[in-house]
């Protein structure tokens, strides 16, 4: 009898203290500041990386905080200082790569035809479309080789690489419509479960965006999707953008990026899911595979893109490299850098598994 007496007054005191814990929690959360100060600290190299990524983050140096340009002729002025050394980059690439690329007006949009040297046996008879990055503003015209090179030399295939139209003069949905474009046109000659599209930073929300746009119209959809390091919420600011700040040499987003999100949107409501993909129906979606750093300021943007999949059912792989900022896989086509060749391993064995399945 006296057992059982003890049984229940242990059991009365166990709920009591589940009740207290739940209460002194739901205090806490409720009286805790939602915004939280972090104290200066010192971040050690990464340990994670190759002999020749680390140099890479040694070497690293944050720009400095660039004024916002507060006319169209100030945005082009300063798209046009972006965009020089990225095209001399671009051309480097492709002469470094031994890759051959011109340039053709498809379904008038000017579209980059690169080619490697030589052909992967496998992906000889395809083309795979890209849509270039650059924060929506930057990043076009020989630009556009950097990951088209990447890619082609890579992976021994053919790329189209959509120069699209660009704010400030030509704002949402213009790379929309030219992405959809230039893909109706390619799928025209291949079978579109068999061709990938694929971008990085803006060029991945482009290559989703572009993905839920044909969605929409009920027009094929790729047989895979690469998104790298995208920017898929220009609604919200996701979690990495703020925690990772400093890390990145990306810089910030308050700045020069929320403008090119804002002129980029223009007057469009930014939850729509043609900008912020994370928001979009993502049910029959194709297999998507997409890559992130540790120190890349959209890791949480990524990450959230990869769960909103998986949450729809879609067949979906998430990477995520030790001490890589943004879009640092690239990195490959200007300097030999094992991470860059496991980052494409990763890519030819996804799209193995998943084109024309």
């Amino acid at each position: 009898m006296a057992i059982k007496v003890v049984k229940k007054t242990l059991v009365s005191f166990l709920l009591a203290l589940l009740v207290f814990q739940y209460a002194l929690a739901d205090e806490l959360i409720t009286s805790q500041p939602a915004e939280v100060t972090v104290p200066a600290r010192t971040i050690p190299p990464p340990v994670g990386v190759s002999p020749e990524m680390l140099e890479i983050v040694k070497n690293r140096r944050i720009p400095p905080t660039i004024p916002v340009p507060g006319s169209t002729e100030a945005w082009l002025e300063l798209q046009a200082a972006f965009d020089a050394p990225g095209e001399a980059q671009g051309r480097f690439a492709a002469e470094r790569n031994k890759v051959s690329f011109e340039v053709k007006d498809i379904a008038g949009v000017r579209t980059y035809f690169v080619t490697p040297e030589k052909l992967n046996d496998r992906w000889k008879d395809h083309v795979f479309v890209h849509t270039h990055g650059g924060a929506f503003v930057f990043g076009g015209g020989d630009s556009v080789l950097r990951e088209a090179v990447w890619i082609a030399n890579g992976l021994g295939v053919k790329v189209a690489s959509v120069d699209y139209r660009r704010p400030p003069l030509h704002p949402f949905p213009a790379a929309v419509d030219d992405a959809v474009a230039v893909w109706l046109d390619v799928i025209e000659d291949q079978d579109p479960a068999g061709t990938v599209l694929f971008g990085t930073s803006a060029g991945g929300n482009i290559a989703l965006a572009t993905t839920l746009r044909l969605k929409q119209l009920g027009k094929p959809l790729p047989g895979a999707i690469f998104a790298g390091t995208p920017a898929t919420d220009l609604e919200g600011t996701s979690d990495t953008w703020y925690t990772l700040e400093g890390l990145d040499p990306l810089g910030q987003r308050d700045g020069v990026i929320a403008g090119t999100f804002a002129i980029y949107a223009a007057d469009a409501d930014r939850s729509d899911p043609l900008l912020s993909p994370v928001n979009g129906d993502l049910a029959g979606f194709p297999p998507t595979i997409l890559i992130s750093g540790t120190r890349d300021l959209l890791l949480s943007d990524t990450v959230r893109m990869h769960r909103a999949l998986r949450s729809a059912a879609v067949t979906a792989d998430l990477h995520i490299y030790d001490g890589q900022s943004h879009g640092d896989y690239i990195n490959g086509i200007i300097t030999d850098l094992p991470e860059s060749d496991d980052a494409l391993r990763e890519l030819n064995e996804f799209f193995e598994a998943h084109l024309n399945k």
